[in-house]
């Protein structure tokens, strides 16, 4: 997720666009990438026990 947030705040800082992270409920530039990361490791633990 760090990363990911990292590529982010590139794009938005070349872009002028804002980015948003929808799942966790906020911004990428003043986002909680920990937040984002453990809502990430939920669904991702979801996912492997319920469509496998």
């Amino acid at each position: 997720m760090t990363r990911a947030y990292r590529i982010a705040r590139v794009v938005e800082e070349e872009s002028g666009l804002e980015g948003y992270d929808g799942v966790v409920g906020q911004p990428l530039a003043t986002g909680d990438v920990a937040a984002a990361a453990a809502s990430l490791g939920g669904t991702s633990g979801w996912a492997q026990t319920t469509l496998t």
